[in-house]
């Protein structure tokens, strides 16, 4: 716990420090590199996605130029290409060679020269096959039985594509390219003789090489070519293997997914070629995908070590300066605590702390010398109050002595006078008590009583009066003698100038709403508001100080009011009502609840 003690301020600075530096800090760039790194996936899919567009569109326009060159060969001058093959339908071979020479001047014509045109040939119904430029080594079996020259049989006149990923023709120079085949089934229409089964024209792609090219850039993964159903249509760098082995066509759908090879994560983007309805799809392993995230992540966490490096070296200097100094000073604060003032702090650090250590060091010493004088002050006092102590001698003196005279009165059987000394008693025990300034409403009552008595000897029975004090009031406890100032106020002052009237006093007790309220009533010669103000405000007169001087106490109703706002504030303010030549009318309301705690706290 001691330990704790010691070091709580520098914890604190580093809890504080990592709940709003640290941790923040490492929250914006844990968010800063999800960001970056989903900004580098998507980068790089957006470059996957540019290869894919170029790869589509020349299989588009290759798709669409094929197409375009094939209908234009078989349709050009009123159909004259296909009238030209039908005469190379024949055994005479001198009479084939002829019209095959014919046609192929017509096709060179016709096509107008290029290179990546492999061959043209024209499939007779009567299974011969005549082939210009290069000859497609593929068997005719093999030919007629493919899907896309089914396809073309059962929709004459209408072009139909099909692809080759191997060597068609005996050419080495085209052993390996990825040729296109446009077919064409002439209808009735078209070839009158109706000898023309297929016209099919073999082009070779360009899209193979693209690939290629793409393919041997990592960040590009690896892209395979399929067909409408999903199947392999070329695939140069062994992807077809990476594909998922799914029956139906909802995975290449998706456009984008993740998928575990082997234990390896792809991402897979697919892009749709619409003129033939043809798909490629790239497969780019996610490791490749985030290699650029990993060295931006190296450098978002070389810019963060040496960011809290420089925390770090902060931290040393605020400590240093600034948190060292000020645990001194509250160091110092625990030794003057455990009550040693001979603390001095050594001022270092920051300007404004030395000039707290100087101002610390000063209230010490000035603490150091209020205590001595303090010290001091409270020795005189002690011998001040041995003083009165001493002086308390005359007043238990007095009680004795008026003892004395009740007991010859009583035994002399002078009543009347035995009474006014045991009345004199309660009154004056009553002044003299010091051990508790409260006690019940009952005692009051008594010395009350005791003061009456005299007073109505000394006014020769020139007033009465009456009490109405419910009987539980009479066990609350209240300060000393706030009664005898207000009753003696109302016979010396109210009933001054009474000629034979006898005045009335009216004494009334009782609880409301927590408080004890009395009431103490006279129908004497009343007050103005004037004098009203003057007596709740009245100060001591020269002839009060004169008798406090010899020892004598006299309190008036200004202390009853005083000592009421004192000990239970404003609400318990002395309320004076009067009208002249009536009554006056006073009320005292005192919290019973404070007035129990102020007991507790006496007798504690």
């Amino acid at each position: 716990m001691e330990a704790k003690k010691k070091i709580g301020l520098k914890y604190a600075y580093y809890r504080s420090f990592f709940a709003l530096i640290v941790i923040p800090i490492l929250a914006v760039i844990l968010v800063s590199v999800m960001v970056i790194r989903a900004t580098l996936a998507d980068s790089s899919v957006d470059n996957i996605k540019k290869a894919q567009d170029n790869l589509v569109s020349v299989l588009g326009r290759e798709v669409q130029d094929v197409s375009l060159r094939l209908s234009h060969f078989v349709y050009v001058n009123n159909n004259e290409i296909i009238k030209m093959a039908v005469k190379t339908d024949t055994t005479d071979f001198s009479e084939r060679y002829h019209y095959t020479g014919v046609l192929t001047e017509s096709f060179n014509y016709a096509m107008v020269p290029v290179q990546d045109i492999i061959s043209a040939v024209f499939y007779m119904k009567d299974g011969i096959s005549t082939y210009l430029k290069d000859d497609v080594i593929l068997g005719d079996g093999e030919i007629r039985s493919s899907a896309w020259y089914q396809e073309a049989l059962s929709d004459p006149n209408i072009v139909k594509i099909g692809y080759y990923d191997i060597g068609i023709v005996a050419s080495g120079r085209k052993a390996h390219t990825f040729t296109i085949v446009a077919a064409l089934a002439p209808g009735r229409d078209v070839d009158r003789d109706g000898k023309v089964e297929m016209v099919s024209l073999f082009v070779s792609s360009e899209v193979e090489k693209l690939m290629k090219r793409y393919n041997h850039d990592p960040f590009l993964g690896i892209t395979v070519l399929l067909d409408q159903e999903g199947k392999v249509l070329l695939d140069s760098d062994g992807g077809e293997k990476l594909l998922p082995q799914e029956e139906g066509m909802d995975w290449i759908r998706q456009g984008q997914f993740w998928r575990r090879v082997d234990g390896r994560k792809y991402a897979y983007i697919v892009t749709r070629e619409p003129v033939s309805g043809c798909y490629f799809v790239s497969i780019v392993p996610a490791e490749v995908m985030s290699r650029n995230f990993s060295h931006v992540g190296a450098a978002v966490l070389a810019v963060t070590i040496v960011l809290f490096l420089l925390f770090y070296r902060f931290s040393s200097y605020f400590l240093k300066n600034i948190i060292k100094p000020v645990h001194k000073v509250v160091e110092g604060m625990k030794q003057v605590e455990e009550g040693s003032l001979e603390v001095h702090v050594m001022p270092e650090g920051q300007e404004e702390l030395r000039t707290m250590v100087h101002s610390f060091n000063h209230m010490v010493r000035q603490l150091k010398a209020l205590i001595c004088e303090n010290e001091e002050h409270q020795k005189k006092k002690m011998e001040a109050e041995i003083r009165a102590l001493q002086s308390q001698i005359n007043p238990h003196f007095l009680v004795n002595s008026l003892s004395s005279i009740r007991f010859i009165a009583q035994v002399s059987h002078y009543e009347s006078i035995g009474k006014m000394a045991e009345a004199l008693m309660k009154i004056l025990s009553c002044s003299f008590r010091s051990n508790s300034s409260f006690y019940s409403f009952g005692e009051e009552l008594d010395v009350l009583d005791g003061f009456i008595y005299l007073m109505k000897i000394r006014h020769s029975d020139g007033f009465e009066i009456t009490y109405e004090v419910e009987e539980e009031c009479k066990s609350c406890l209240v300060p000393r003698l706030i009664l005898q100032p207000i009753v003696e106020n109302s016979i010396v002052h109210g009933f001054a100038e009474l000629e034979d009237r006898i005045g009335h006093i009216l004494l009334k007790a009782w609880y409301e709403d927590g408080f004890l309220l009395v009431l103490v009533e006279d129908d004497g010669k009343g007050m103005s508001q004037q004098e009203i103000c003057q007596i709740l405000t009245e100060e001591e007169t020269v002839a009060e100080q004169d008798q406090r001087a010899r020892g004598r106490k006299s309190v008036g109703v200004s202390n009853v009011n005083s000592r009421l706002i004192l000990n239970f504030g404003e609400q318990s303010r002395l309320k004076i009502e009067s009208e002249p030549g009536r009554y006056t009318r006073t009320i005292m309301r005192i919290p019973v609840r404070v007035l129990m705690e102020k007991a507790r706290e006496e007798e504690s």
